[in-house]
C-alpha cells in the first residue's frame, strides 16, 4: 500500500555483478484496479495523468531527482546497513496494470550470504546473496542488469557498510543517549542535574547517574570515560568556563561513589559556552546548551553490551499516554484537533526480531477527513514533536530530514524512548533514519491505506509498546496526534 495505491514489489537475490558491485532487480507492478491518481491522495504530478510515479515514493532527499536511494540493505547479524552506490534516477511511472523493473546497486558483499532488503512503503525482504553465474537461474535478466548499471556513475565512497546506531531519550527528557559502534554518549540536562547557577547536584541527579552507572556496568572491560560540562551564554565567558569545569568534576565525583570506575580512564573538563548544542538565545536553546556530556568508549566496543532497554532489574515507569491507546494488532484510531480535523487508524500486527534489530510495518488507514486540512500530511501524525521541521531526533538539520516518520518510538524497560534506528553514511553530516523519508507531501483523502516501515534496535523485551507523543500543544493540553500501541507481539525471524 503506497499512499492509497496498490503495488506489488518483486525483489531478486542480490547478485555479485563484479568485484566492486552487487545489484538487485526490483520489479513494480501496479494493480489493474488501482485507484486513479488524485483519488486517495491529494498531491500528485498531474503531468503524468493517471500514471503512478513510483520513484517518488522511494525516499529521495528533498531537492534531488527521484531515485531508488530509499532502498537499503540490512545485515541484522552484523548490525550494518548499506546504501546504494549509484543513484538510479530512471523513471518508474506506471498506469494501472503495468509493470517495470529497476536495478539498485550496492558495494561488494562478501561477508554474508543473506541480507534483508528495506523497500519503502513495502516491507523487509530477506534475499540470498548469489554469484553472477547463478543470476539467470534465479530469474535475473543479467544483460538488462549490466546495461542499466553501465549507465550509472559509481560513487565508491558509499560502498562500505556502516553501523546501525541508536538514539534514546529518557521519558522524563532528563537525558538522551546516542549509541554507535565505538562509543555511548549520554547527555544530561543540567537544569535537572544541578541547582541553578551551581555545581550542587539535585535529588533528581542520582536517577540520571544511576542510569549511567548501569551503562558502565554493561562493559566490564572498561575503557575511556570523558565528562564534559557546557553552559549557556548568559554570564561572562570566564564564569561559564569555570562553572562548566566544576559541574564536570561534580559528575565525576558522584560517579566514583555510585559506580566501579576502576577499569575506566576518566577525564573531566569544561567547554563553557564555546560549544552550544543549539544556536540562539531563546530560553529553549539556552536550556539545551546547559548540559553535561558523558562519553563512554568501551575497549571492546559497544557491541559487547546488551541491547537497548534490557538493563537487568529495571522496572518501567512510563508516562501516562497523551492520546488514545489500543493493542498493536487491533489498532487505534486518532482524530486530529478541531482546527485541522482528519482521522487516521494505526495498526502494528507484530515486530520481527532479526539479529539485533526489530523490523515493523505500521498500517495507516485514513478515516473521515483523511489527514486533515494541513498541507503537510502524514508527518503531522508521525513525526517527533521535539524536532524542527528540517531536523531529525538528534537535532541534526537539513532538507533531507523533512517528511520523516521519526516520532514512532518504543518505550523500553529502562524508561527510555527509543527512536527508529539510524546510521551515518560516508560523506554525510546527518544521520539517516531507517524509516520512511518521503512523507512530506503525503496529504491523503478518506479511505487511503499506506505502509510505514520502521527499524528499531532490539529492546530485549517479549512484547513492544509504540508511543507517539504527537505535536506540541499549549501547556496543560493533551498532545494532538498522540497515540500508543501496546502488547505488540515480537516474533523471531
Amino acid at each position: 500500500h503506497m499512499l492509497g495505491h496498490h503495488v506489488t514489489v518483486g525483489v531478486s537475490p542480490l547478485v555479485r555483478v563484479d568485484e566492486a558491485t552487487t545489484a538487485l532487480a526490483v520489479k513494480f507492478t501496479r494493480a489493474g484496479d488501482d485507484a486513479p491518481m488524485g483519488g486517495p491522495e491529494r498531491s500528485w504530478n498531474s503531468s503524468n495523468g493517471d500514471k503512478l510515479w513510483v520513484m517518488a515514493y522511494l525516499s529521495p532527499p528533498i531537492g534531488k531527482p527521484p531515485g531508488v536511494i530509499g532502498i537499503r540493505l540490512l545485515d541484522p547479524a552484523a548490525g550494518t546497513v548499506r546504501v546504494t552506490t549509484r543513484n538510479n534516477r530512471g523513471r518508474v511511472i506506471l498506469a494501472a496494470g503495468e509493470s517495470d523493473t529497476t536495478y539498485v546497486t550496492f558495494g561488494p558483499v562478501d561477508d554474508t550470504d543473506r541480507v534483508t532488503v528495506f523497500v519503502p512503503m513495502t516491507g523487509f525482504v530477506p534475499v540470498a546473496v548469489i554469484d553472477r553465474e547463478g543470476a539467470s537461474d534465479a530469474g535475473v535478466d543479467l544483460a538488462a542488469m549490466d546495461k542499466a548499471i553501465g549507465r550509472l556513475t559509481l560513487d565508491a565512497g558509499r560502498a562500505d557498510p556502516v553501523p546501525v546506531e541508536s538514539f534514546t531519550r529518557a521519558v522524563d527528557e532528563s537525558t538522551s543517549t546516542l549509541t554507535g559502534n565505538k562509543d555511548v554518549t549520554v547527555t544530561l540536562a543540567s537544569d535537572v542535574t544541578f541547582d541553578p547557577d551551581s555545581d550542587a547536584l539535585t535529588d533528581q541527579a542520582d536517577g540520571q547517574l544511576s542510569a549511567i552507572s548501569d551503562r558502565l556496568a554493561e562493559y566490564p572491560g572498561g575503557g575511556g570515560l570523558d565528562i564534559v560540562g557546557h553552559t549557556d551564554d548568559i554570564a561572562d565567558e570566564a564564569y561559564n568556563q569555570d562553572l562548566s569545569e566544576r559541574r564536570a568534576r561534580a559528575i565525576q565525583t558522584r560517579l566514583e561513589q555510585v559506580a566501579d570506575l576502576s577499569a575506566w580512564t576518566v577525564t573531566a573538563s569544561g567547554r563553557g559556552e564555546s560549544e552550544p548544542a543549539v544556536e540562539g538565545t531563546s530560553e529553549e536553546a539556552r536550556a539545551a546548551n546547559r548540559r553535561v556530556v558523558v562519553t563512554m568508549t568501551p575497549t571492546a566496543g559497544t557491541s559487547a553490551g546488551p541491547t537497548a532497554g534490557s538493563s537487568a532489574g529495571s522496572s518501567a515507569r512510563w508516562p501516562d499516554p497523551l492520546g488514545p491507546v489500543g493493542d498493536g494488532p487491533d489498532g487505534v484510531t486518532v482524530t486530529g484537533p478541531d482546527e485541522h480535523g482528519g482521522q487516521v487508524t494505526m495498526t502494528l500486527e507484530r515486530l520481527t526480531r532479526t539479529g539485533g534489530l526489530l523490523l515493523g510495518c505500521l498500517s495507516v488507514t485514513t478515516g473521515p477527513g483523511g489527514t486533515g486540512n494541513t498541507n503537510i500530511g502524514l508527518p503531522t501524525w508521525l513525526s517527533d514533536r521535539a524536532s524542527k521541521v528540517l531536523s531529525n531526533p538528534r537535532g541534526e538539520e537539513g532538507a533531507s530530514t523533512q517528511g520523516l516518520s521519526d516520532g514512532l518510538t518504543l518505550l523500553t524497560s529502562d524508561n527510555q524512548r527509543l527512536f527508529p534506528a539510524d546510521y551515518l553514511s560516508a560523506g554525510s553530516d546527518m544521520h539517516g533514519l531507517l524509516t520512511e523519508r518521503t512523507l512530506a507531501d503525503s496529504v491523503l483523502n478518506e479511505g487511503a491505506t499506506t505502509t510505514i516501515c520502521v527499524v528499531w534496535p532490539d529492546t530485549g523485551q517479549d512484547t513492544a509498546t509504540l508511543d507517539h507523543q504527537g505535536a506540541k500543544r499549549p501547556k496543560g493540553a493533551d498532545s494532538a496526534y498522540a497515540f500508543r500501541l501496546t502488547n505488540i507481539p515480537i516474533t523471531q525471524e
